[in-house]
């Protein structure tokens, strides 16, 4: 009984005095880096990132996965990746303001997206949180291909708004993780549109599937529907190059089994999570460490 009080107290605190101010630090953040040049908002809110990230309790979760699943870093190199990926945020929510902008300055260099020619049944476009992972549907919006995506809610209602932007940015439909994204998945093919997701985050539901060496609750619905519904499946691997200047690139199809037996789903969901554990082996201070990839168990 104590503990659920303690719980509730807990909780109306964060409500009343923590979120309020979470938000107010974001949008001062996000309204601050809209009147700057992206560059200058980009490498003030990178610095900015990489001191107040090690303070934060995402730190000792961050440094906890990386020894997981790159034991081979030293102490030195770690400290190397996880300060690089503060960069990496900080700049990310500097850029968020001018995502659009920086595609049309010729800030970012698409690769592949002849793959996405002729192909008007819509389909799958996968990929990580690697680089400024906001940037990767321009690959398809900017082959005049329509998009959707899905979007996990904040913690802090307060900061919803934010999220529903990027359905004006895209030009597409944003459903929310769930059921609704379940059924957003179904009604975006049924429209032609591109469902881009972000495929390297723990969820509730799915099939256990090795990722760097470690069991990993894996979505699998995207490819069950795939191969039901005769859509491409490609990759849309995003990579920061230098400064605010990224690159996006689209794969031909991935090949699909015939089936979707259990057997068939985890063996292509094994090689989906396999190219995504090269991405990051590649750039490791551009992948989001905090995630809780492997639960708690970590």
């Amino acid at each position: 009984m104590a503990e659920l009080i303690s719980r509730f107290i807990l909780r109306k605190l964060r409500q009343i005095f923590i979120w309020p101010l979470e938000a107010t630090i974001v949008f001062v953040m996000y309204f601050a880096a809209r009147l700057l040049p992206v560059s200058a908002a980009s490498w003030i809110l990178g610095a900015f990132m990489s001191l107040l990230g090690p303070l934060t309790p995402w730190q000792t979760r961050a440094r906890r996965n990386l020894k997981a699943a790159m034991p081979d870093l030293d102490s030195a190199s770690q400290n190397n990746v996880l300060r690089s990926m503060w960069w990496n945020i900080g700049r990310m929510i500097g850029e968020y303001p001018h995502i659009a902008a920086l595609t049309r300055e010729g800030r970012v260099e698409f690769l592949g997206r002849e793959n996405l020619q002729g192909l008007e049944t819509g389909g799958f476009l996968i990929g990580a949180h690697i680089g400024n992972w906001e940037i990767g549907p321009y690959a398809a919006i900017t082959a005049s291909k329509p998009v959707a995506a899905i979007y996990r809610p904040l913690n802090n209602p307060l900061l919803g708004g934010l999220l529903e932007r990027r359905q004006v940015t895209y030009g597409g439909d944003i459903y929310r993780k769930g059921r609704e994204a379940a059924l957003g998945m179904v009604t975006a093919l049924k429209k032609g549109q591109f469902m881009c997701l972000l495929v390297d985050q723990k969820l509730r539901e799915g099939m256990v599937v090795p990722f760097f060496g470690r069991d990993a609750t894996t979505s699998i619905s995207y490819i069950k529907l795939a191969i039901r519904k005769k859509v491409p499946v490609m990759y849309m691997h995003t990579e920061r190059l230098t400064g605010c200047r990224f690159r996006v690139t689209i794969s031909p199809p991935i090949p699909l089994p015939n089936d979707d037996d259990d057997a068939s789903i985890i063996k292509l969901a094994t090689e989906i999570n396999g190219t995504l554990e090269q991405w990051i082996r590649q750039r490791p201070e551009q992948w989001f460490w905090p995630h809780r990839r492997w639960g708690k168990d970590i």
